[in-house]
């Protein structure tokens, strides 16, 4: 039954840029091939716009005039009307053939911060250009959609982009939506639509809040001169490896980037610093919306600035553990806020209990929007 709905689809869409390619479809009947066309089923996006139906009124009244009074000139204009509803029908569809589209989004945003996408447009034919399209987009913030407008013909064998930005307002998943392509091309009297929904989830981190952190811990500081082999910002040389987003430019290695034709930069030995494990339990009926929002933007401050003084060792939220190596477990961590929730109905879980020697920092809910920061169950902080 599947199979013959999407056969049935496939049929109907005749709107599609490779419908009338050889071998496409099996019916060899006139009448059925010629209903379809006049009687299209929901899945086909042509319409006649108000010029469309203006010309067939027009067209029904001068061919009505044409059979009454037998004139040969009536009968010339009825057919330049006629002929120019099918051009634009063949026009039309050639200037969608081979036409191919994507949708870039970007992988994460903050709260705030300026997003934008991209709509990566390739013609594929050898001879004609593709013009007079129109992308409907919409997201999250914007339901109601935008059109964006291609202003430049794309000459066969080449490709373009169109763009658009767009600010999210809060924490979480925020949806980009692509609901293909228009065009009213050439003459303006179809509106010809192709393409299904293509959706991008993009998830959004918490924004950076100023808190205060001055923790008392009991691990002490080694002897100098003894660095622990761990990635961190002490002034032993670890390694040199290639250049992750959010490395410091201060620790650009010149020399190993020109002969490597890449950009290097060095890794530091950790000094003898206790480390930090940054942990968030399961929240529940002793949290409000708003704590839960200043918990995940202080933990989001907190672990970028640990991370960067190379004190950071694991983060978890809930059962989910992350051991941090490198810029791309934070963003991890990140992900992991940006998709965490209030349950109002369970209890809290708060684990103060921690492996003997490790600074377990954690978080408490305080005042009707601020959270406390606690090592070890002592408090540290605030936000």
């Amino acid at each position: 039954m599947a199979d013959s709905q999407i056969e049935l689809r496939r049929w109907h869409d005749w709107t599609d840029p490779d419908f009338f390619m050889e071998g496409r479809q099996q019916e060899r009947r006139i009448l059925p091939l010629f209903l379809r066309q006049i009687l299209p089923r929901p899945v086909q996006r042509t319409k006649l716009t108000f010029t469309g139906w203006m010309l067939i009124i027009v067209a029904l009244g001068i061919g009505s005039a044409a059979y009454n009074t037998s004139s040969n000139i009536l009968f010339m204009t009825l057919s330049l009307l006629l002929s120019s509803l099918v051009l634009s029908g063949i026009l039309a569809q050639v200037n969608f053939r081979k036409l191919q589209w994507s949708l870039q989004a970007p992988e994460h945003l903050q709260v705030g911060e300026v997003g934008m996408a991209e709509v990566v447009l390739k013609n594929g034919k050898q001879i004609f250009p593709s013009m007079s399209v129109v992308f409907r987009v919409s997201s999250t913030v914007a339901p109601a959609g935008e059109s964006l407008y291609l202003k430049h013909s794309i000459a066969a064998g080449n490709s373009t982009s169109l763009e658009w930005t767009f600010v999210p307002k809060q924490r979480g998943a925020f949806l980009v939506q692509l609901h293909g392509v228009e065009s009213y091309f050439p003459f303006g009297f179809l509106r010809k639509g192709v393409g299904d929904l293509v959706e991008e989830t993009i998830w959004v981190w918490p924004t950076r809040v100023d808190y205060s952190f001055h923790p008392v811990v009991d691990g002490r500081r080694y002897q100098a001169g003894i660095s622990r082999r761990l990635a961190g910002a002490g002034s032993d040389l670890l390694k040199v490896r290639p250049y992750e987003a959010g490395d410091p430019p201060r620790l650009i290695h010149w020399k190993a980037t020109a002969r490597m034709n890449q950009l290097m930069v060095r890794q530091l030995a950790q000094e003898g610093q206790s480390g930090f494990y940054l942990r968030i339990d399961r929240l529940g009926r002793d949290w409000n919306e708003a704590q839960v929002e200043t918990l995940c933007s202080v933990a989001c401050a907190l672990a970028e600035d640990l991370f960067h003084a190379g004190r950071l060792e694991t983060v978890s939220v809930e059962d989910e553990s992350i051991a941090v190596r490198g810029m791309r477990e934070v963003h991890a961590f990140f992900d992991l806020l940006a998709r965490l929730h209030l349950k109002p109905g369970a209890s809290s879980v708060n684990s103060e209990m921690g492996t003997v020697g490790r600074n377990w920092i954690t978080f408490r809910p305080c005042g009707e929007s601020g959270v406390t920061i606690h090592v070890n169950g002592e408090q540290a902080g605030e936000a």
